[in-house]
């Protein structure tokens, strides 16, 4: 049943008479930024929770996507040291438009992975120029243990309006999804 549901939607949308399938002049003034959360690290011995942003420019996607370490940021000072990690990525591609509002992107990137051990008996303060102070412990990554991979994946992208983004990414080391903001659909508004 839910074969011939997803059959019949693919159907319907390859019938439309608006379906412009595989039309790269989409990408022109199309840019963008967005954030994302998800997995880094996923797939590897140290993957850790994290957020990241994203950017593109026609059809040139690129991100960034970090996480841990956990307990770095913990306003506890104890007497004990964390096992900690901190996995981050940087990944490149390009969306190509299925349909307007649809977009694929084949990616590649790199990615780090280590892990250390947080101090939680260390305490430093950082103070922002509105008098506003953060503490933070310090973190010191285990020798030996830090990863570099080659990071590849793809991504599947989601306009529901001319102004949202909604998108998807699976990697071999990362899984995170976002929201992006399209700003040339405010300079043309013959975009979708």
């Amino acid at each position: 049943m839910k074969k011939c549901f997803i059959l019949a939607a693919l159907l319907a949308v390859a019938m439309s008479a608006n379906a412009q399938w595989f039309n790269f002049s989409n990408n022109n003034n199309r840019y963008g930024a967005g954030g994302h959360i998800g997995l880094a690290g996923w797939n590897s011995e140290y993957s850790d929770f994290g957020t990241g942003f994203s950017l593109s420019a026609w059809g040139v996607y690129v991100d960034f996507l970090q996480g841990g370490p956990e307990h770095k940021w913990d306003n506890h000072v104890v007497d004990t040291k964390y096992n900690d990690s901190v996995a981050f990525h940087i990944n490149a591609g390009y969306q190509i438009p299925i349909l307007p509002w649809l977009r694929i992107m084949p990616m590649v990137g790199y990615c780090q992975t280590n892990a250390g051990l947080t101090d939680a008996t260390t305490v430093n303060i950082n103070v922002d120029e509105d008098h506003n102070a953060d503490m933070y412990h310090d973190y010191d990554v285990t020798p030996g243990t830090r990863k570099h991979h080659f990071n590849f994946g793809c991504g599947l992208f989601v306009q529901p309006i001319r102004w949202v983004e909604i998108y998807a990414v699976g990697s071999r080391y990362a899984i995170y999804g976002g929201i992006s903001f399209n700003f040339g659909s405010l300079v043309d508004p013959e975009q979708l």
